[in-house]
């Protein structure tokens, strides 16, 4: 019996040994601030403490402590600083942004956030205005002093007295105008228009034209009609147009519309753009869109200097109407 107490006594002085032997030898597992479990060799010294944070949750869960070594030579708080304790007062990182060239190439460049370098690169966008045109309204009244006959008078399009060209025009339109296949514009939509030899054809005052007739939105949000006439083989719809009140009594003609070339991409067909001032105000509920044959004796000059071409007015042609601001 004395002999086994001997064994046991020895056997758990053994123990006690070991247990000494690991904590001055061996490695020693921490948790550093980003959460990483790390291993390093254990040394003889108790290891110096840079915090200490104990949690417990309430369903019971062991307490939770990160012990950080501050003396390390890798893991310490001045390679890994606590992120509280930085200054993020200013910025100390340089930014980059990637963008590809013509050939492909990728490029990284520095991103200048500064209030002076954006001044430089970012601008408000011009507003959008309604495109040049000749326009000729109801109220308006003819210059006095012409004579029918005069050269003045035919280049202003008045004659005698108060008529103007949109009294002339309206004596042929509009109460006559076929309504049947007319054209409903939409806030937000765009309006495919086709002018091709299946149009209603109707003698206006200016001559015999292919037409469509669409009904505008009562209010509209946006305050432009924009008008895309397409290009095809080589021509394109040169587009007039009668604005009519809820009567169908012309109240607005605009005519020498100055539109803008694009040419044809990947993704687009090329077109003639303009774009015209809406004014339900003034009690317009209705759109015509005509030529005239004057116009289909003349041509567009379109393109770059040295690649310019000329395209012709044609009888008949596509077209796309929306509303913008």
């Amino acid at each position: 019996m004395s002999a086994l107490l001997v064994l046991v006594v020895l056997v758990t002085a053994g123990c006690a040994s070991g247990s000494g032997d690991e904590s001055t030898g061996g490695m020693r597992a921490w948790v550093d601030e980003r959460g990483q479990v790390r291993y390093t060799p254990a040394s003889g010294e108790a290891p110096e403490t840079s915090g200490e944070s104990t949690g417990k949750t309430g369903s019971g869960e062991a307490d939770v402590t990160r012990t950080v070594e501050s003396s390390h030579p890798e893991f310490n708080l001045e390679q890994y600083p606590d992120a509280g304790d930085q200054d993020n007062s200013r910025e100390t990182e340089e930014l980059f942004y990637s963008w590809r060239d013509a050939q492909g190439r990728v490029h990284n460049t520095p991103y200048l956030y500064g209030e002076e370098a954006l001044g430089r690169v970012m601008h408000e966008p011009e507003p959008v205005r309604a495109s040049e045109a000749r326009v000729t309204t109801s109220g308006a009244t003819a210059a006095p002093g012409f004579r029918k006959d005069s050269e003045a008078a035919a280049i202003l399009g008045v004659g005698e007295g108060s008529e103007t060209r949109l009294d002339a025009f309206a004596q042929q339109c509009c109460g006559a105008l076929p309504r049947l296949d007319y054209l409903q514009l939409e806030p937000e939509r765009t309006l495919p228009v086709d002018l091709g030899e299946a149009a209603d054809v109707y003698r206006f005052a200016t001559g015999t034209s292919r037409f469509a007739l669409v009904r505008l939105p009562p209010e509209p949000e946006q305050s432009l009609l924009r008008i895309r006439s397409f290009i095809r083989d080589g021509g394109f719809f040169l587009p007039n147009a009668v604005f009519l009140d809820g009567g169908f009594r012309p109240v607005r003609m605009v005519t020498d519309i100055v539109m803008e070339y694009s040419p044809e991409t990947w993704r687009r067909y090329g077109h003639m753009e303009a774009r015209l001032a809406l004014k339900p105000d003034s009690g317009e509920r209705w759109l015509v869109v005509f030529t005239r044959p004057e116009d289909l004796e003349s041509g567009t000059m379109v393109g770059e200097e040295g690649r310019r071409r000329r395209l012709t007015h044609e009888p008949v042609g596509s077209l796309s109407l929306r509303l913008v601001d």
